[in-house]
């Protein structure tokens, strides 16, 4: 059987398409009767996964684009982890038990929201509001680079060049 572990093989960097199930977290706490009932469906989200093995990948991709924006990319220091402790030269975090995969973020796919296994509006769920996710400033980025983390169990496929993995 595939693991993503076995799949995501990266040496330096690699684009790929992920399809994710996650749970959605909803305002209102236990008094939402949506608590606990909705999932977040996400198909063909393309990311770039990178191993820091020889350099940060998303220190290097934030150089770049400040680089491209006239600014000095020297303004920039990478910072600490907040959460997780990286699992060297992989993409992938270990958290309290779990692996995450960190991904820096390309293009969005297509979002479907689930109530109870049915298909539902965005309307229809109370209490569902957009995470406000700072991101940091990036020595003065104007075009941000986005760093997501999936937990792995999140992740139903993927494609990597041509093939299709499903978990």
């Amino acid at each position: 059987m595939q693991t993503i572990e076995n799949v995501i093989n990266v040496s330096g960097a690699a684009i790929i398409s992920l399809n994710t199930v996650t749970d959605v977290t909803l305002a209102g706490g236990k008094k939402n009767p949506l608590q606990g009932r909705v999932t977040k469906k996400t198909t063909g989200s393309n990311v770039m996964v990178f191993a820091n093995k020889n350099v940060n990948g998303y220190a290097e991709m934030v150089k770049r684009h400040l680089e491209k924006e006239g600014k000095n990319p020297d303004s920039f220091k990478l910072g600490d982890r907040v959460w997780g402790e990286r699992i060297a030269g992989t993409p992938f975090v270990a958290h309290k038990g779990k692996k995450y995969m960190e991904v820096i973020f390309l293009s969005a796919g297509k979002t479907e929201y689930i109530i109870d296994g049915v298909p539902a509006s965005i309307d229809s769920i109370q209490g569902l509001g957009q995470p406000d996710i700072s991101e940091s400033s990036q020595g003065g980025l104007d075009n941000k680079v986005i760093v997501r983390t999936y937990a792995v169990d999140s992740i139903k496929s993927l494609k990597v060049g041509s093939e299709t993995f499903i978990f």
